[in-house]
């Protein structure tokens, strides 16, 4: 998943350049969690991930639907269950959000989210979790950061389902641990190079796509964003406040790429910004290693 917001202050487009504020509040979950502060050395000694059987028993149903009623071909467990979790195992959330991603996806022809296997055997897949994602450790309560660089290149209509299989790893690979799966994710979008990318026609697709993943982020810092285009999102959020809950709202910060480095640990920051990035030497082999580790469900 990637970010191709512009900031470019004088495209009348400025719909395609931003993130969608309501969609994004929407997509939050409506409660607050409160947890302890836990020590970055912690980092993922969160206990394994078990699914419970009222979880797997509303896979079980939402995959049930999808092939009865979507008639889809096939459905990935673990992309199943992560939906399911992230939506508090809520059948028709779980449904509708599932549904939501595969709409956006099959806009650049992906009708299904395919097994983690034939994703892998994309041969640009790799090299594009190594261009677009900033491997990161765990925040100040434990959970993994996502944080999304974007690169300083725009996806081509060629690479568009590259960036579908690649976002579909990281996002999962980033909740294979009990504690971000559960509790949620920080979620750092750096959009200080989006300005300098040429538009190329698909980024409106692009958008939608990422925009669509099934996500509970619980906190939102959009770093590096120009005036202009603060006060565009400024008021997109006060139209989004009036059919969202001001306390999820409450999750999206601006901040400075300076800021946002402050709000994690030092080790747990990217490297291109001075951080230690969790410690990973490479996103591509800490992806695998992390997808082996989250849990088939018994479907």
């Amino acid at each position: 998943m990637t970010t191709e917001a512009t900031e470019d202050a004088d495209t009348k487009d400025t719909t395609t350049t931003t993130m969608d504020l309501t969609s994004l509040g929407n997509s939050l979950e409506n409660d607050i969690l409160n947890n302890g502060t836990t020590t970055t050395n912690e980092k993922e000694n969160n206990g394994s991930i078990i699914y419970s059987d009222d979880e797997l028993d509303v896979m079980r149903k939402v995959k049930q639907r999808l092939i009865e009623e979507d008639g889809l071909s096939y459905v990935n467990p673990k992309f199943l269950a992560y939906t399911v979790i992230v939506s508090k195992s809520r059948l028709d959330d779980s449904l509708d959000k599932y549904r939501k991603f595969l709409k956006a996806t099959s806009k650049s022809d992906m009708k299904i989210v395919e097994s983690d296997e034939e994703m892998w055997n994309d041969p640009s897949v790799e090299s594009f979790l190594h261009e677009k994602y900033c491997p990161c450790g765990v925040d100040n309560d434990g959970r993994q950061i996502m944080w999304i660089n974007g690169g300083d290149n725009a996806i081509t209509e060629e690479l568009e389902k590259t960036s579908i299989r690649a976002g579909i790893l990281y996002t999962m690979a980033i909740h294979s641990d009990n504690k971000s799966l559960r509790e949620g994710i920080t979620f750092v979008i750096d959009t200080s190079k989006q300005g300098s990318k040429p538009k190329i026609g698909n980024e409106s697709r692009v958008q939608k796509i990422n925009q669509s993943y099934p996500l509970r982020p619980q906190a939102i810092y959009l770093a590096g964003s120009s005036m202009a285009t603060r006060i565009f999102i400024n008021g997109l959020i006060k139209i989004a406040s009036l059919f969202t809950k001001q306390k999820i709202l409450s999750r999206i910060k601006f901040v400075t790429i300076e800021q946002a480095i402050d709000c994690v640990p030092k080790e747990s920051a990217p490297t291109y910004v001075g951080g230690m990035a969790g410690h990973i030497e490479d996103v591509v082999q800490w992806t695998k290693d992390r997808l082996q580790v989250l849990p088939i469900p018994e479907l």
